[in-house]
C-alpha cells in the first residue's frame, strides 16, 4: 500500500513535551473512542508479524557478530586401513615402541577463530544491520498503515451519519410536504404532477438512504479488519491536525529504499570479498586410540584456504548489478515522495478551503429554504423550486461531511508517507480534538 507524504508537527517537536502536551489535556481528551480504535489497530496481526521479523533481523545482526567468535566441534571417526598405520603422529624423539594399528579410533575437539583479513565478515554483519534497521521501518509503516485505514474507517462512519442525520431531517420534510399534498389533492386544491414530483423525490431519498446504509457496512467492515473490534463512533467528525512542512528526503518510503540500497551494496562487498582467500587460527586436541592404548595429539596453526568456486565471481557482479538498481529506485523513491508530498497538501487544503466554503453555503441554503418554505406555504412558490432548494442543501450537506473526511485522511496519509511515530499519530489527533468539559466543569 503506498501513500504520499506530508508533515507533523511531532517530527519537530521532543517526545517529552509532546508527552506533557498529551498529559496536560488528559482530563479533557481522555480514552476517546477514536484513540481506542487506533490503539487496537496496533495490535492487528500483521504488526506483530512485521515485529516478530523485526526480532528475527536482530538475531541475525547477533549471529553475524558471533562470526568473529569462531567455530568448532567435537567429533569422533573411526577408520580402518589396509596395513598398519602410527596411532597419533610421528615425531622426533617419540618414545618406543610406536603404537601401531589397522584399526584406529579418534576422537576430540577442534575449533577455528576467523581473521577478517579482507572484511568479509564485516560486510556480512554491516548487511544484518541494513536488514535490521529496514525490519524496523517495515515494522512502523505497518502500525501507521493500520492507524490510517482504522482512522480512514472512522471518520467514513462519521461522514455517512453526518449524510444520514441531514438525509433524516429532509425526509421528515419530505413526508410533511407530501402529506399536505395529499391532503390538498383530495380536496381539489393541488395538482397531481406535485404529487409525484414528491414521490419521485422521495423516492430518491430512500436510493440515498440505501447507499448511506451500504457505505456504513462498508466502513464497519474496514474498522472490523483494522481494530479487531466494531466501535461506536463519536458524533460529529474528527478534525483534521495542523499541516507541517516535512522535507521528501525524509519520508518513510524513501528511507525504505535507502536502506534496501544500502543493504544490497553490503550483500555486493561481502560476494566480491568472499572471492579472497580465508585465514583461520585453528586449534585440535584429538585422542587417537589404537595400538593397545591411546595417544593424546594437539595442534595449532594458521589454515588459508583458496577459494576454488567457477561460479563465485559470476554470483558477486549479480549481486553488484542489484545495487546499482536499488540506488537508482531510491533516487527514483525521492522524486515519487516529492510528488506525492505536493498532491497530498495539495489536497489537504483542497478539502480545507472546501469545507470552510460549504459551512457557508449549507448556512445560506437553509436560510434560503426557510424563505422559501414560507412562500410555497403562501402558494408564491412552487413546489418544483422547494424541492430543487431542498436538494440543493442536502447536497452541499453531504459535500461538507466529505470536504472535512478527505482533509483528514489527507493528512493521514501523509503521516504514514513520513513516517511519523506511531504514538505521536494518536497524539496529534488528540490535540486537535475539541476539548471535552468533565462532569465537575459542566458543574462549575
Amino acid at each position: 500500500m503506498s501513500v504520499p507524504s506530508g508533515g507533523s508537527p511531532c517530527l519537530q517537536m521532543p517526545r517529552a513535551l509532546l508527552m506533557v502536551g498529551i498529559l496536560l489535556t488528559a482530563t479533557v481528551v481522555n480514552a476517546t473512542p477514536l484513540v481506542e480504535v487506533l490503539e487496537a489497530a496496533r495490535q492487528h496481526p500483521s504488526v506483530r508479524a512485521r515485529q516478530s521479523q523485526a526480532q528475527a533481523a536482530q538475531l541475525d545482526v547477533q549471529a553475524a557478530r558471533q562470526r568473529y567468535l569462531g567455530r568448532g566441534g567435537l567429533f569422533a571417526d573411526q577408520t580402518r586401513y589396509d596395513d598398519q598405520r602410527i596411532v597419533g603422529v610421528f615425531y622426533p624423539g617419540q618414545p618406543s615402541p610406536v603404537r601401531l594399528d589397522d584399526n584406529i579410533t579418534r576422537y576430540g575437539i577442534t575449533y577455528s577463530v576467523p581473521i577478517d583479513m579482507f572484511g568479509v565478515i564485516d560486510a556480512a554483519r554491516s548487511r544484518a544491520l541494513a536488514n535490521q534497521t529496514g525490519a524496523q521501518l517495515l515494522a512502523q509503516q505497518e502500525v501507521l498503515l493500520r492507524q490510517h485505514q482504522a482512522l480512514a474507517a472512522y471518520v467514513r462512519q462519521q461522514a455517512s451519519l453526518a449524510q444520514q442525520a441531514a438525509l433524516t431531517v429532509q425526509r421528515q420534510r419530505l413526508q410533511t410536504t407530501l402529506t399536505r399534498i395529499e391532503q390538498e389533492l383530495a380536496l381539489g386544491r393541488a395538482a397531481g404532477v406535485d404529487l409525484k414530483l414528491a414521490q419521485s423525490n422521495l423516492a430518491r431519498l430512500q436510493a440515498d438512504e440505501a447507499r448511506l446504509q451500504g457505505a456504513l457496512g462498508d466502513a464497519r467492515a474496514e474498522m472490523m479488519d483494522a481494530s479487531g473490534q466494531d466501535y461506536a463512533v463519536d458524533a460529529g467528525m474528527t478534525p483534521a491536525p495542523p499541516w507541517s512542512a516535512s522535507s521528501p528526503e525524509q519520508t518513510l518510503t524513501v528511507r525504505l529504499a535507502q536502506n534496501r540500497s544500502d543493504a544490497l551494496q553490503q550483500a555486493a562487498l561481502e560476494a566480491q570479498r568472499g572471492q579472497r582467500p580465508a585465514i583461520n587460527v585453528a586449534a585440535d586436541y584429538l585422542h587417537n586410540r589404537g595400538g593397545g592404548g591411546d595417544t593424546p595429539t594437539w595442534a595449532l596453526g594458521l589454515r588459508l584456504a583458496l577459494p576454488l568456486d567457477a561460479s563465485a565471481h559470476t554470483r558477486a557482479q549479480a549481486e553488484a548489478a542489484r545495487a546499482v538498481a536499488a540506488q537508482d529506485e531510491a533516487m527514483a523513491s525521492r522524486q515519487t515522495a516529492q510528488r506525492q508530498f505536493s498532491a497530498l497538501h495539495a489536497a489537504y487544503n483542497s478539502a480545507l478551503a472546501d469545507a470552510q466554503a460549504l459551512v457557508q453555503e449549507v448556512a445560506a441554503h437553509d436560510a434560503d429554504l426557510r424563505v422559501e418554505q414560507e412562500k410555497w406555504q403562501l402558494g408564491a412558490q412552487t413546489l418544483e423550486n422547494l424541492l430543487r432548494q431542498r436538494r440543493d442543501l442536502l447536497d452541499a450537506q453531504f459535500r461538507l461531511a466529505d470536504a472535512r473526511a478527505r482533509a483528514v485522511l489527507a493528512w493521514s496519509s501523509a503521516q504514514v508517507l513520513v513516517g511519523v511515530d506511531p504514538e505521536s499519530y494518536i497524539a496529534q489527533l488528540q490535540l486537535a480534538m475539541p476539548h471535552r468539559s468533565t462532569p465537575q466543569q459542566q458543574a462549575d
